[in-house]
């Protein structure tokens, strides 16, 4: 081939790409006028210098200006929604019945003493040890040989065979005025073991169709305060929460006192709470746990449902345990159970050190379930005997009613279930609403506006990306057109 060839090829190659050059920048600039004249953006359409350049620059900034304000809003929206706020929607809805709850029962004395081994000694040592006594008495020496029942070794039964009987502590039980014997169990809790109703193993729960205090469960209640034990509480009656079936009651920090001697009624109403799980805080800075989700495994050994105060109990258990190398007789588990003298030397302490550390509490990894439910509770209570009555007992050798008996009636004064929910401040709906309105309030624009410059911009990106590659291609036919022909110049 000629040199002259070789020219007029390489300057063939070179008016090819400027072509390809000239085109696309038409189709570009043929769709930036399509945009300007055809879209629904406001300001697009006057950025034109054909009236005055001020005219087209006044508003090409003024569109800007708003594209800034909108981004700005944006991105000002983008944190508020990322922060994961939220509300609060209370309702009410009546049902036509109701279940009914558990209510645990627990003697101000966890301990009968009359069915503990040397009860004397043992009820000294109680005495000195606990709350008042402390005040009265001198340090007590527990390797004394006197105290050799405080180190003698204890089995689960141990709890059983020192309690108040159910059959002795409840006397007359009656739910919707029929009788009701087999509806109690006992329950170790964290102050010992007590009686709930109602619970797990009644299968299916009980039932409130009726409101009232002859619609719920009404018991007579003997103390038998000739055996109590020298305890933390000076008082005599009975320890009650009223909690869930699948949630295990915080006896000792959330229950309250019934009086003995008293006739006491105890309406209440259900109230249902639902929090958002994670990323939405719950609970001030901490989060929930969906307990009911399909996918939620129950990580505790000894409760086969799970709650927030049995997670706390079992690790209240594993800390004691590692201070102490026994396990507390109110505790679940196959270790060692702890003798009174350790409870004495060691398990207090443990114990008070996990109860008032909040850094310790928080290692357990107890999440509180995102589903919750409480009972507003309402009191009224009389002494017993009224005088009528007073004058009919003494007739039948009962005196001590005000010193031993207690009548007790639960139900429901309403069905009327308040409902909390907790929401997200921003959801789908309102993002939608809140785009929209940004963009209409600073271009004037709708989320088909969104339609038409994605549309172009995916146009012309696909015309950009035609043109480079075709450059590139150019580049690399030139190259070895060059390699092969090299310049006749040179």
């Amino acid at each position: 081939m000629k040199v002259a060839d070789v020219g007029r090829l390489a300057e063939t190659g070179k008016d090819q790409e400027e072509s390809v050059t000239s085109s696309s920048d038409t189709l570009l600039g043929d769709l930036w006028a399509d945009l300007k004249s055809n879209t629904s953006l406001h300001g697009l359409s006057r950025i034109s210098t054909k009236k005055t350049v001020f005219h087209g620059v006044f508003w090409g900034a003024m569109t800007l200006f708003m594209v800034l304000l909108l981004i700005g809003a944006f991105v000002a929206y983008g944190l508020d929604y990322f922060s994961y706020e939220t509300l609060i929607n209370i309702k009410l809805t009546r049902q036509a019945e109701m279940t009914f709850p558990s209510v645990t029962i627990c003697n101000v004395s966890p301990i009968n003493i009359s069915r503990v081994n040397q009860s004397e000694i043992l009820n000294m040592y109680y005495l000195k040890t606990h709350i008042y006594g402390r005040f009265f008495h001198s340090f007590i020496n527990i390797s004394d040989p006197f105290y050799a029942v405080l180190h003698e070794n204890r089995t689960d039964s141990w709890l059983n065979e020192t309690k108040f009987s159910k059959e002795m502590l409840f006397y007359h039980k009656e739910f919707e005025g029929q009788p009701c014997s087999n509806c109690f169990e006992d329950r170790r809790t964290d102050i010992g073991m007590c009686t709930t109703f109602n619970g797990l193993s009644n299968n299916p729960p009980l039932v409130s169709k009726l409101i009232g205090s002859q619609n719920g469960l009404s018991i007579f209640v003997f103390l038998d305060q000739n055996n109590y034990i020298y305890g933390e509480n000076l008082g005599a009656g009975l320890l009650v929460a009223i909690h869930e079936r699948d949630e295990e009651p915080n006896m000792a920090d959330n229950s309250f006192l019934v009086s003995a001697g008293t006739v006491t009624y105890v309406p209440f109403r259900r109230i249902d709470s639902t929090f958002l799980p994670y990323p939405y805080k719950a609970f001030g800075d901490d989060y929930c746990t969906e307990t009911s989700a399909p996918d939620f495994q129950n990580p505790l050994k000894h409760y086969k449902q799970y709650s927030s105060y049995a997670c706390i109990r079992e690790c209240r258990a594993r800390f004691i345990y590692k201070r102490c190398q026994c396990r507390h007789i109110n505790d679940f588990g196959n270790e060692t159970i702890c003798t009174i003298a350790q409870e004495h030397t060691c398990v207090r302490k443990a114990k008070e050190k996990f109860d008032s550390s909040l850094s310790i509490k928080n290692n357990c990894k107890c999440p509180l379930s995102c589903h919750q439910v409480a009972y507003d509770l309402d009191f009224s209570s009389a002494k017993i005997p009224s005088t009528k009555y007073e004058e009919y007992f003494s007739t039948q050798n009962l005196q001590d009613l005000s010193t031993n008996h207690i009548e007790l009636r639960f139900f429901y004064h309403t069905f009327f279930v308040e409902n909390v929910q907790q929401v997200p401040k921003i959801d789908l709906t309102s993002v939608l609403g809140n785009v929209g309105g940004y963009m209409g309030i600073f271009l004037g624009a709708s989320l088909l506006t969104l339609m038409e410059l994605l549309e172009v911009f995916m146009v012309a990106m696909f015309l950009i990306s035609k043109r480079l590659i075709r450059k590139v291609k150019g580049n690399v036919i030139s190259s070895e057109k060059n390699s092969r022909f090299p310049d006749p110049k040179t």
